[in-house]
């Protein structure tokens, strides 16, 4: 081979190397970003997933909270309007009319015909808690996985036991509400283990269908309901409260084991209201605040 033509074949050989090397690298970024996108499509899925499922449980408890804002709506126009009656007329008539037999205040008449289940109304000044008290007869449960118009809800509404008389007549009212954690029924009763937040808050409002009342806190304490594994006071089976000697052994049950000292007690006629709510320190622990009606 002359010197002309070996000088023109290095060079051909010299210029189709560079063109070999940038195909192999266009396969090599080609499989990567191939493997790149498998390996990010299960990360992005998943992604997908838990947006999708945090944002339908906030859709839940914004559904929730807007449902119960309405009610209490409902019930604080009724409230006014009642109060403006009351007053025109007791500017109208120089005498009190005295009913013969009990009748449902005023401003559960809307509520009442919207769902005759409503047993009262409860709430604690200065906090969240405000809320329909639900009553329906041998059932504890139906009300604490469904909203006022009997639709299925996780957060439920408060629950009068089903050994309780929805009239009020009982010298105990036990109440139950579930503790969640958006803060929704009794969600935040918690606070009351700390006696400061007790100090703040000492009292509960509850109206029955036929009469408001006021309660002072006097008991707080943990405790447990259906438990074989401990000997906590039961205070759940002391609603039909008929005697003195059980009523006191109740109120020295629930002091026993009270948290601190609310300087609060009760004796034999007066009106008691249990709040009860989960508590998670133990098996079927209870958060449990007790109130006596003022005197």
């Amino acid at each position: 081979m002359g010197f002309i033509e070996q000088h023109v074949e290095d060079i051909t050989v010299n210029n189709t190397q560079p063109a070999i090397h940038y195909e192999k690298r266009y396969i090599l970024s080609k499989r990567r970003k191939r493997l790149i996108r498998f390996l990010l499509f299960p990360v992005c899925l998943g992604l997908l997933v838990m947006v999708g499922t945090l944002g339908y449980r906030g859709y839940k408890v914004y559904v929730h909270k807007k449902e119960v804002e309405d009610l209490q709506t409902q019930i604080a126009e009724m409230e006014q309007a009642i109060e403006k009656m009351a007053y025109d007329i007791e500017n109208a008539k120089s005498e009190v009319v005295v009913e013969p037999e009990p009748q449902i205040l005023p401003k559960f008449a809307e509520l009442y015909e919207q769902n005759s289940d409503i047993a009262g109304w409860l709430s604690i000044p200065d906090t969240e808690i405000s809320y329909p008290i639900m009553y329906l007869d041998g059932d504890n449960d139906y009300y604490l996985s469904h909203n006022f118009g009997k639709e299925e809800d996780k957060n439920g509404l408060l629950v009068l036991d089903k050994r309780c008389n929805p009239s009020g007549d009982d010298v105990n009212w036990l109440i139950h509400g579930h503790n969640k954690k958006s803060g929704a029924m009794f969600g935040t009763l918690k606070y009351y283990t700390d006696e400061d937040y007790y100090i703040s808050h000492p009292q509960i409002e509850i109206s029955t269908l036929y009469e408001n009342r006021t309660y002072e806190i006097m008991a707080v304490f943990r405790s447990s309901v259906y438990n074989d594994e401990t000997t906590d006071f039961e205070y759940y089976e002391y609603i039909q409260i008929n005697d003195t000697h059980s009523f006191d052994e109740y109120i020295e049950g629930i002091k026993e084991i009270a948290l601190y000292d609310t300087g609060v007690t009760a004796s034999w006629g007066d009106k008691l209201v249990t709040l009860s709510t989960c508590e998670y320190s133990k098996k079927n622990g209870r958060l449990v605040i007790v109130g006596r009606e003022e005197k």
